[in-house]
């Protein structure tokens, strides 16, 4: 983890933004973060994955989102959900041929402030886990800002960074896309699965973090500061 991930994950600018922020996410910060020292048997997590049009927050925007909630390290699959979200500006070319979410599908969709309203309360005193989760942190930041006046700071476990991880701990040598979802997937023996839509992904990713916590450690007894980004 880099400096600025350091301060950004610290109980420092969890203040910080908690005085700021309003509405949902003054909320949201009411409820205590995770416990660190909690073993991850014990700890509740919530996987992520987003639908956006392009991959720079301050300028692109999130199209879906989809959730999954784990408990006691076993996917609670009545707690999936999927939120189409409508954006401010018309869908580009180029996002809609990788999502393949129209203008059609998301014109009666709540816009993004009214999706975070529904989102927040359940990541409130759970994990983040999400694939390459600078991405999911970098759009519901930005969001979180516009919408509420404060950025979003929760605990969290990035799959492929627990990927990089195992991959030193082995002394394997990296490959060109052996850290992407789909490989980390395969090489732990996980079934194949859909990909571009934000609630499979997140289930995706579900499976991907429980093969590697058991991996590592069958009993769940392994602190959770053990696997946070």
């Amino acid at each position: 983890m880099g400096l600025r991930e350091k301060i950004a994950d610290s109980q420092f600018y969890r203040d910080f933004v908690q005085r700021r922020a309003t509405g949902a996410l003054r909320s949201y910060y009411d409820v205590p973060a995770a416990d660190p020292a909690r073993p991850i048997m014990d700890t509740e997590f919530i996987v992520l994955d987003l639908e956006t049009t392009g991959l720079e927050p301050k300028r692109d925007e999130i199209v879906s989102l989809g959730w999954v909630i784990i408990r006691q390290l076993g996917v609670d699959f009545s707690s999936c959900e999927h939120i189409l979200v409508r954006p401010t500006k018309e869908l580009k070319e180029s996002s809609v041929i990788v999502h393949r979410i129209f203008d059609s599908d998301v014109a009666d969709a709540p816009n993004i402030k009214v999706a975070l309203e529904h989102l927040l309360p359940q990541m409130a005193g759970r994990v983040l886990v999400a694939h390459h989760a600078p991405i999911e942190l970098g759009f519901l930041g930005q969001a979180c800002k516009q919408a509420f006046g404060a950025r979003l700071q929760i605990p969290t476990v990035d799959t492929l960074v627990l990927g990089l991880r195992a991959l030193h701990r082995q002394g394997k040598p990296f490959k060109s896309g052996a850290l992407k979802l789909d490989s980390l997937r395969r090489s732990h023996n996980l079934p194949p699965f859909r990909a571009h839509n934000a609630l499979s992904n997140a289930i995706a990713a579900s499976g991907l973090f429980l093969a590697q916590v058991s991996k590592r450690d069958p009993k769940g007894t392994l602190e959770l500061r053990r696997v946070l980004r």
